[in-house]
């Protein structure tokens, strides 16, 4: 008898199966959700795009490729939702008490980018199914395409949506990479989980911008998709930066979920060589040659922004410092090739001297000497802006 006749108990018997094998091959959590169309989901997004919420620069663009799933696979009837947990523990403190001067990347980015590991098993999975069930098709996404990942994961039943909208999961809290397989193998779901946050607010409360309300982000606001934009990052963001290079996990660092998860069993995902336990010296950031980017961020998740990316997040966060030991970099930012980099040198000498005024007239004279050869106009602004703010706290002073 051939899978597309098979009894149900026979395919309930390949799931069980295939949930073993997933096992065994590093991923995680496992669920079968059915291949509906996401309509609640749908209206969600209308209306987050209605509010000028959405959709965010790395979101596939199109709501309505987005909630159907024969849009991602003719013929589907099921779709495999699969998590990989991530999470290490802390770094150490870094040595010599120079905590001011460390970065601090998001722990998603920290290790060996997930995309291609995840999708890998993802694949494996498939030609699995393949082996087992001939004739049938299936097709793989990891957070590039256009499925819903944590829709797709809480109709799976390995987590439910949390009021900071990220999946929360029994087992990992929300420390977990999600991709899924679409098949055309009618395999039996998995019950979705019971809800998850109650009246808990720990996650909005602690949202450094507010981008945070129950159920819903404003990307234009959080931090995490702000520290990965291009260009000028606006003013209104940059103090709440504080020392973030790429991403931020306040709103899971509180989720009382996330005081039990599991520590990820795959050693691929601690910090890469060369991160320094994910807190990497800002000053070795701003020496960084183009050779060492790629060696240090390259392998992560965090390296498809480019180095001048982080640099500029570094020099955001040199300014957020308050250390006088961070002007002689910020000083030298102001002469960088990428404008980009000059504009928010200028920001953080302002902020460092207004942190720090014993150095307010070394970093005022900097200004002024970068405003008088400067050429590009968006610099010159923020030259100004620096210019003001340094004269009117040392006046006020």
């Amino acid at each position: 008898m051939s899978t597309t006749q098979a009894p149900q108990r026979d395919l309930a018997q390949l799931k069980q199966e295939m949930k073993a094998y997933a096992l065994e091959i590093g991923l995680d959590l496992v669920g079968v959700a059915p291949a509906d169309p996401f309509l609640e989901e749908a209206e969600r997004l209308e209306a987050r795009r209605a509010r000028g919420h959405g959709p965010n620069p790395y979101e596939h663009p199109a709501i309505d490729e987005r909630v159907d799933p024969q849009r991602w696979l003719p013929g589907a009837r099921a779709i495999i939702a699969c998590g990989i947990a991530y999470y290490h523990p802390d770094a150490p403190p870094p040595p010599n008490g120079r905590a001011a001067l460390r970065g601090w990347l998001s722990r998603y980015c920290r290790g060996l980018d997930y995309h291609p590991l995840l999708h890998a098993r993802l694949q494996r999975l498939a030609e699995w199914l393949e082996e087992r069930a001939p004739g049938h098709r299936h097709v793989a996404y990891v957070d590039t395409g256009p499925p819903l990942d944590r829709a797709v994961a809480e109709r799976a039943g390995i987590g439910k949506f949390g009021k900071h909208t990220n999946l929360i999961t029994r087992e990992y809290g929300t420390w977990v990479f999600l991709g899924e397989v679409v098949t055309t193998l009618p395999l039996p779901p998995d019950e979705p989980q019971p809800p998850a946050c109650g009246s808990c607010t720990l996650c909005i409360d602690a949202c450094p911008t507010g981008a945070l309300t129950e159920w819903q982000l404003d990307s234009n606001r959080c931090l995490s998709y702000i520290t990965q934009m291009k260009g000028i990052i606006p003013v209104e963001f940059r103090a709440a930066m504080g020392n973030r290079l790429f991403g931020c996990d306040d709103c899971q660092d509180v989720c009382p979920y996330n005081r039990r998860a599991r520590p990820s069993p795959h050693p691929e995902f601690a910090p890469a060589d060369g991160l320094e336990g994910g807190e990497p010296s800002l000053l070795r950031l701003m020496a960084m040659t183009g050779s060492e980017f790629r060696r240090w961020f390259g392998p992560t998740a965090a390296g498809w922004r480019g180095k001048t990316t982080i640099q500029r997040n570094a020099v955001i966060a040199l300014g957020n410092s308050g250390d006088p030991a961070a002007l002689p970099a910020l000083v030298a930012a102001l002469e960088s090739e990428s404008e980009v980099i000059r504009a928010h040198a200028a920001w953080a000498l302002g902020r460092l001297a207004r942190l720090s005024p014993a150095v307010a007239p070394e970093a005022r004279a900097a200004l002024a000497a970068q405003l008088h050869r400067e050429q590009a106009a968006a610099v010159r602004l923020e030259l100004n802006a620096a210019l003001e703010a340094v004269d009117a706290d040392t006046g006020r002073r």
